[in-house]
């Protein structure tokens, strides 16, 4: 899951080339991580060439059963194809990576039916779109990656942004884990950081365990542009340190970021909103947040030697553990006053089903008050409680059954209680 702050982790073996591990892509059926297997070898061959592809079906569907603006059953999917060009690899630049990501939807979500903060269903809330509408083609990421050194590098061009927040048991594009956006980036950033922008960064990591990242892009999202219109309207600038360490042998580790946005167009919540006895909407052109993020495996049934990959997605050892993720925001800008989600999660907590997932977290943004809030009888609280429990049917094939209670951000909408399946099969 590449996002603004998981940079590539480069090989250590001198004998060879090459940013991006190698892997094999054949196999047995119940083996193998892609359905199509290896193409008669065609495949491999292209890996070890340096080029690396995925192709990604994730199908949603879910049932508004009580509550929310109306109760509905709604049907939709998105493919991802993430193209990767190790130049490294290829002997063409050392130290060099190439990634593109094109992503297509179809049908549609129940997340206005909800009409919750944050979205119910983040696979089909990005890339965003007017009214939900299906996207046929949208280049999200157009990214160049270039190492100085083992531990320094920068990165430019189309960036995404969801994902930067990594976390073991509550990350992802909602694709692997928790299906809500609440569980997968603090709710303080909504306003300034979009999907997918042009930008630029440099990262650090002066060891294995530890990695620097400062970045700056749009503040508006261009999923759906080339980005060159979004330069003028704002630009947000990110800083960030992820660690990871361990606690009485078991992994655990936490994220903490600052970010401030500049010469945007942000709403002055607590400014003036009636002047001479007319309406004026008062603008401020700075915002900022702060966010922290916080993972610890509580128990561990395999060998945990190897170091976790937070930036994947997924629940890398079987075992049990917690997360937690908290914000807070600038009270001038944000309506998000702060923000805090945790829960459990795991993988393997049936031996017989050892790559099965779970998961159960509860979520809550405090809305601050003021004449917008007061005037749109919006709720001084968003509340939600996720839990889930993912089915892997094989390697390449993820079946996960969802259930939510969503307060809406209306005081006059009653809570929503909406049921999910949610199919992923990597080809």
């Amino acid at each position: 899951m590449d996002s603004i702050d998981s940079p590539p982790q480069a090989e250590q073996s001198p004998q060879r080339k090459g940013l991006l591990p190698l892997r094999k892509h054949g196999g047995a059926l119940d083996e193998r991580a892609f359905l199509s297997g290896d193409w008669g070898g065609r495949r491999d061959q292209l890996t070890e060439a340096g080029i690396r592809y995925d192709v990604i079906w994730t199908q949603v569907l879910q049932n508004v059963a009580s509550g929310g603006a109306s109760q509905s059953s709604e049907y939709g999917g998105k493919l991802e194809i993430p193209i990767n060009f190790d130049l490294d690899r290829m002997g063409i630049l050392p130290g060099a990576l190439f990634t593109i990501r094109t992503e297509s939807k179809h049908g549609s979500s129940v997340n206005r039916d909800t009409r919750v903060l944050l979205a119910a269903n983040d696979v089909l809330f990005f890339p965003q779109t007017d009214g939900e509408e299906n996207l046929l083609l949208a280049i999200t990421e157009f990214r160049y990656t270039q190492f100085l050194s083992k531990q320094l590098g920068f990165f430019l061009g189309k960036i995404i942004t969801l994902g930067g927040d990594a976390n073991e048991f509550a990350g992802g594009r909602g694709d692997t884990q928790f299906l809500s956006h609440s569980f997968l980036a603090s709710s303080v950033t909504a306003i300034m950081n979009p999907y997918s922008a042009p930008g630029a960064g440099i990262f650090w990591m002066p060891s294995e365990e530890i990695t620097v990242t400062s970045s700056i892009y749009t503040s508006n999202d261009a999923s759906t542009s080339n980005g060159f219109d979004e330069l003028d309207e704002g630009l947000t600038w990110s800083t960030a340190i992820r660690n990871q360490y361990r606690l009485n042998a078991l992994p655990g580790g936490m994220n903490l970021a600052f970010q401030y946005a500049f010469d945007g167009d942000f709403t002055d919540i607590q400014g003036q909103f009636v002047d001479a006895g007319a309406i004026n909407v008062p603008s401020n052109s700075e915002s900022w947040n702060a966010f922290w993020n916080i993972w610890q495996y509580l128990s561990v049934d395999e060998t945990a030697g190897k170091r976790v990959d937070v930036t994947n997605g997924r629940t890398d050892l079987r075992g049990t553990g917690f997360f937690a993720r908290a914000g807070l925001a600038d009270r001038d800008t944000n309506p998000i006053e702060w923000s805090l989600s945790l829960g459990l999660a795991g993988r393997g907590l049936h031996s017989g089903r050892p790559d099965d997932t779970f998961g159960i977290g509860y979520a809550r943004s405090q809305i601050r008050e003021n004449l917008l809030t007061d005037s749109f009888l919006v709720d001084d609280t968003s509340q939600r409680w996720e839990a889930y429990y993912s089915f892997a049917l094989a390697p390449s094939v993820g079946l996960t059954l969802s259930a939510q209670i969503l307060d809406p951000l209306l005081e006059t909408v009653e809570t929503a209680t909406v049921f999910g399946v949610r199919l992923r099969t990597s080809f």
